[in-house]
């Protein structure tokens, strides 16, 4: 699939290419009357967005592409973006605006557009997706900046976490991810009976939890056991020198001295009175 973009008459050209025969072209045409500054199609998916418009009024448009036929799903307007980055696996796509627009960064969920976070990396220069699509790192470059250098890794939802500031940073490339050991039909097979793994793993999670929980539960109980026969032990000994501490105290058992009775007393508050009308 081919999208050249022709300035000069502000629309895309789409082209699928079934086979090599010109004849077999499939073109669909897509007209704007804005500028656009980027494009970028979905890895893995169906999908494309694209930057158009000019500042203050910059909008991002998500299309797909179904049985030949090209549809909006949906505009954001008013962004701060100059830049795409589509997650390798698809689905999610982060809006960057970087270097002159700040380093804003807003993480969407293709799949309905809808926008999972919005944040800031102040002079960000780069974004990188790692290959597996579950971390973004966004960095300041000494290249494109001589101060503040450093990178931040997110979380592909757009949460934070971590900031390492660097001196004279200047670029992060992630390792690429290796090559999947199963084969195509493996893939296939695991897919589809992902249901019955996910309960073998469901059942192993909760054979550990229970073990986990009874070994708590009997530490516990020993906890317990001991603190009970420690004080009994002490009640008994309370109860043995009774006799010698009333001879002590002249005869006064000081044990039962300043026992009092405790009455209990309930206060009533009026918290809230709602009036309801009755059908008759």
């Amino acid at each position: 699939m081919l999208c050249p973009y022709l300035p000069q008459m502000s629309r895309f050209n789409l082209c699928g290419r079934i086979k090599l025969r010109p004849a077999e072209h499939l073109v669909i045409i897509v007209f704007l009357s804005e500028s656009v500054m980027a494009f970028a199609w979905e890895p893995t998916g169906n999908k494309f967005a694209f930057i158009h418009g000019e500042s203050p009024r910059i909008s991002v448009s998500f299309y797909s592409i179904r049985a030949g036929k090209v549809e909006l799903m949906k505009t954001l307007e008013r962004r701060q973006a100059n830049h795409l980055f589509w997650s390798p696996a698809g689905q999610f796509i982060v809006l960057a605006g970087l270097r002159n627009m700040n380093g804003v960064l807003e993480f969407v969920d293709a799949s309905d557009v809808t926008v999972m976070a919005n944040t800031e990396h102040f002079m960000a220069t780069d974004v990188e997706w790692d290959p597996t699509g579950r971390y973004v790192v966004s960095a300041v470059s000494w290249w494109g900046h001589k101060v503040d250098n450093a990178y931040w890794i997110w979380s592909f939802q757009g949460r934070l976490l971590l900031k390492q500031p660097q001196e004279r940073f200047c670029q992060l490339q992630w390792r690429p991810r290796p090559q999947c050991l199963l084969s195509a039909e493996e893939l296939k097979g695991l897919k589809k009976n992902m249901k019955k793994y996910t309960e073998q793993f469901e059942s192993v999670d909760r054979l550990r939890q229970s073990n986990v929980s009874s070994e708590q539960i009997e530490k516990r109980k020993t906890l317990m056991a001991e603190f009970k026969k420690y004080r009994e032990e002490k009640e008994e000994e309370l109860e043995h020198y009774k006799s010698r501490r009333i001879a002590l105290r002249g005869g006064v058992d000081t044990d039962v001295l300043y026992e009092e009775e405790i009455d209990e007393e309930v206060v009533e508050f009026l918290l809230k009175v709602e009036e309801k009308v009755l059908d008759e």
